[in-house]
């Protein structure tokens, strides 16, 4: 008996060690077929685009004396603007088409842009130009004081008139031959003309945003009060300045941001319709950008991207980019939503809600705002001489209300519609 429950013994040892035997085996059966699963799933699967680093497509390197310190601009037919000692025209393969070159004794000083017949326009110290496409002079017209600075200051225009800086005064010229048609006090510093849907034009000024109709005459202009010395609204006012070149909204609602940690909307009728305070975190000064469904993209001082609701000013999420020592650049909006930015010599991809989707390294100092041609490729200009070319995932700018600096590749400043009438 003794050794029959012994035997039982021996024998319920040996089920239970083959039991876990086979339950060992299962395990590693299964932690096998999830490796495998993983492999074939996850490692194997084709990576979206828009995680990839892009590559850089190809660089082309100009003399340092170019020193490009504007936007480049993308016409309609991909060839690549852009304006260094020289005009230079740049096809989409790197090679270079044409350049124009002005005076010995004159400078180029301002942005390049476009009307809607591809007509080129920008200012140097002592004039303003207008070329054709293909790099004739049209005219030229002499400015009755010299500008003292370079700017990324471009212009904008409607049927028959363009406005843009000329010396030290903003101005009004007949597209066709230059005549003067008149003239007013310059606009602040890299700050430019955007031509509105009926037909004014709007722009800063002494750190206000003035609303003025074709002739010249101001129709309104914020803060509504006078400034004191410093530039802030006097008598106790809750108004603020502006520093940042504008943008404007798919319902005309004009968006600029100040130094003094605030960001404003204003209506139509030059009307606050609401403004964000920073509380003393960090001021604004490169200009915003729109998003498909209204939602206004502004980079701080302190090198943060904010997204701001439309109807509310309300944050919807924020971005710390890397800290710069020269500022951030206006972003570019992608078709797909992507926002492009430079942050001095690193260019970011974020998505549409705010995370992080590559960072690529360059060389150089970013100046401007880059421009996005319709088959991807992102055309950034350095300081040094250098330009960059990246293709990215996006088919050209996003369809917004304002995508970018100055509205569109072509620099052009309208607003949707703007000037048509």
């Amino acid at each position: 008996m003794r050794a029959f429950v012994r035997a039982r013994g021996v024998l319920r040892g040996v089920g239970a060690f083959v039991n876990q035997r086979v339950l060992n085996y299962c395990a590693v059966i299964l932690v096998a077929a999830g490796c495998i699963f993983y492999w074939y799933r996850i490692v194997r699967q084709r990576v979206p685009p828009y995680s990839k680093i892009p590559q850089v497509k190809w660089t082309k390197y100009f003399s340092p004396m170019d020193g490009f310190y504007t936007s480049p601009t993308v016409g309609r037919d991909g060839e690549l603007y852009i304006a260094g000692s020289e005009i230079y025209c740049v096809d989409p393969s790197s090679s270079l088409r044409w350049e124009y070159r002005v005076d010995l004794h004159d400078q180029i000083e301002g942005a390049i842009f476009q009307d809607e017949e591809r007509n080129i326009y920008f200012g140097t110290t002592n004039k303003v130009y207008s070329l054709t496409p293909t790099g004739l002079k049209r005219w030229e017209i002499s400015c009755p004081t010299q500008k003292m600075a370079s700017s990324d200051q471009g212009g904008t225009s409607n049927g028959s008139t363009v406005y843009t800086i000329c010396g030290q005064s903003f101005s009004a010229f007949n597209k066709e031959d230059g005549t003067l048609q008149w003239s007013l006090p310059a606009l602040d510093y890299s700050n430019s003309p955007v031509m509105l849907k009926d037909g004014e034009v709007v722009f800063v000024r002494e750190r206000r945003v003035f609303v003025i109709d074709r002739e010249g005459k101001t129709v309104w202009s914020y803060p509504h009060i006078s400034l004191a010395g410093n530039g802030v609204p006097a008598n106790g006012s809750t108004d603020t300045y502006i520093d940042t070149p504008i943008a404007v909204g798919e319902d005309g609602t004009i968006y600029g941001g100040s130094q003094l940690y605030k960001f404003v909307a204003l209506d139509t009728r030059g009307q606050v319709k609401w403004i964000y305070d920073n509380a003393n975190k960090a001021g604004f000064h490169s200009p915003p950008v729109i998003a498909a469904d209204g939602t206004i993209i502004a980079v701080s001082m302190q090198d943060v991207v904010y997204a701001f609701a439309p109807e509310d000013g309300a944050v919807k999420w924020t971005f710390r980019l890397p800290q710069t020592r020269r500022g951030v650049h206006s972003p570019v909006l992608g078709s797909d939503g992507t926002i492009y930015t430079m942050a001095e010599t690193r260019l970011l991809a974020l998505s549409d809600k705010g995370h992080i989707l590559w960072d690529l390294p360059l060389q150089g100092t970013a100046v401007g705002s880059p421009a996005l041609a319709p088959d991807g490729t992102l055309y950034i200009a350095m300081a040094e001489g250098t330009l960059y070319a990246v293709q990215t995932a996006s088919h050209g700018l996003l369809q917004s209300a304002w995508p970018k600096f100055q509205h569109d590749s072509l620099n052009s400043g309208r607003a949707a519609g703007g000037g048509d009438r």
